[in-house]
């Protein structure tokens, strides 16, 4: 007499699909936080808004932030302008056929005042391009 078997095999079918559900749930856990994970900056920044559409731009070899406090990081590290300014200098003269493009994430707070000695130190080192990051505000229409 098999009365009861399809209904025992019914649920142990069940019981084998809990460990892969699991498993679905554990990966879409882990895909969601691993594609909310960026590299974060030396210090904040809240770059200035700006009302133009911005391109879409390469990572640049050479990222240079600057905060309110004057505070300056290349590439995440902080330095003086001193040796920001020796350093890209060294990587010009060891480069000499590229062209060095630096991104600037300056704070919205920073005065002219404060990025003056920035703009003409990457001048006298005979920058080709700097891009100033901002940050798009919406529009109503």
């Amino acid at each position: 007499m098999k009365l009861f078997t399809s209904a025992q095999n019914r649920k142990d079918k069940d019981d084998n699909l809990i460990p892969l559900i699991n498993v679905v749930f554990l990966m879409l856990i882990f895909f969601m936080l691993a594609g909310q994970i960026t590299a974060s900056d030396a210090f904040k920044v809240t770059p200035p808004s700006s009302l133009v559409e911005a391109p879409v731009l390469e990572a640049l070899e050479f990222e240079v932030l600057l905060n309110a406090d004057g505070d300056l990081a290349l590439n995440n590290t902080l330095m003086a302008l001193e040796d920001i300014k020796s350093l890209l200098s060294e990587s010009k003269q060891s480069q000499q056929d590229v062209e060095i493009n630096v991104a600037l994430k300056a704070d919205a707070d920073v005065s002219a005042a404060q990025l003056k000695p920035l703009l003409t130190a990457l001048t006298e080192i005979q920058v080709s391009q700097v891009t100033l990051y901002t940050r798009q505000v919406m529009t109503q229409p």
